[in-house]
């Protein structure tokens, strides 16, 4: 089987399993110009022509504020070019994320990361909002659920990880994840069988946080020890046995 085929086999499985699209959806994709998002956009555009549901597509990069460079503006143009091949509307907003990740770090009192991806998600919220969009697409796949899903029970003392589709507002937005089941090196794999232009992440802490080191941590020393661990804890986040765990917190 072609790695396209692959591709497009398990985006498919995912959209078709967890019912990711309807007719008439207004669907907001979060596009970072990183793999993930390129892969998304792609095979959302492709599953269009394919399928009998008319949905729209529009496409959003988020200017974190990190970078202001001839370079970066060069990407950003490359970018909108990639889009626009699809016939998708391509938005280009500005935020202030960066500014408050610098403030953070000066006052201590928040993790940069944590305060970027809040504010992110409340824009591409906000953004939603304004464009009626009822659906946001998002480029998170599985060892994302995985890594999640550590973060998690390391830190936040809970068992929990991303989810393919999940409610906001009480039904207003869906968050949509059609790469759920795919490996990031599948999706890597692809995008070097495409020879695409991968933008540079701008972000100074992008290095430095709680997520990377947990997906360096599994990387070194967990999945190496077995290659069956990985689909071990693959199959473990669909596979929860609530009878097992305790369901009242003694302390």
């Amino acid at each position: 089987m072609s790695i396209y085929n692959k591709v497009k086999r398990l985006v498919g499985k995912a959209i078709y399993n967890y019912e990711m699209l309807e007719e008439n959806d207004n669907i907001l994709v979060g596009v970072s110009g990183g793999e993930d998002s390129l892969v998304l956009l792609y095979f959302l555009a492709e599953w269009r022509k394919k399928i009998k549901k008319n949905y729209n597509l529009i496409a959003v990069y988020l200017d974190m504020g990190f970078s202001d460079s001839e370079v970066y503006k060069k990407e950003i143009e490359h970018l909108k070019s990639f889009v626009k091949q699809f016939s998708i509307e391509f938005i280009v907003k500005e935020t202030d994320c960066a500014k408050r990740a610098f403030e953070s770090v000066k006052t201590g009192k928040k993790n940069p990361c944590f305060i970027c991806s809040w504010y992110r998600r409340k824009y591409l919220f906000k953004l939603a909002e304004e464009l009626k969009a009822n659906k946001l697409a998002l480029g998170h796949h599985l060892d994302d659920a995985i890594v999640t899903f550590f973060l998690n029970l390391f830190y936040h003392g809970e068992i929990s990880t991303i989810k393919p589709v999940q409610e906001m507002f009480k039904g207003k937005l869906y968050i949509i994840r059609p790469l759920f089941l795919l490996e990031k090196k599948l999706i890597k794999k692809f995008v070097k069988k495409m020879e695409w232009k991968v933008l540079e992440n701008p972000c100074p802490f992008k290095e430095k946080t709680k997520r990377k080191f947990v997906e360096n941590f599994l990387n070194q020393y967990i999945f190496t020890i077995d290659p069956k661990i990985k689909k071990s804890i693959t199959k473990a986040i669909f596979n929860v046995k609530l009878e097992y765990l305790p369901n009242k917190m003694p302390f």
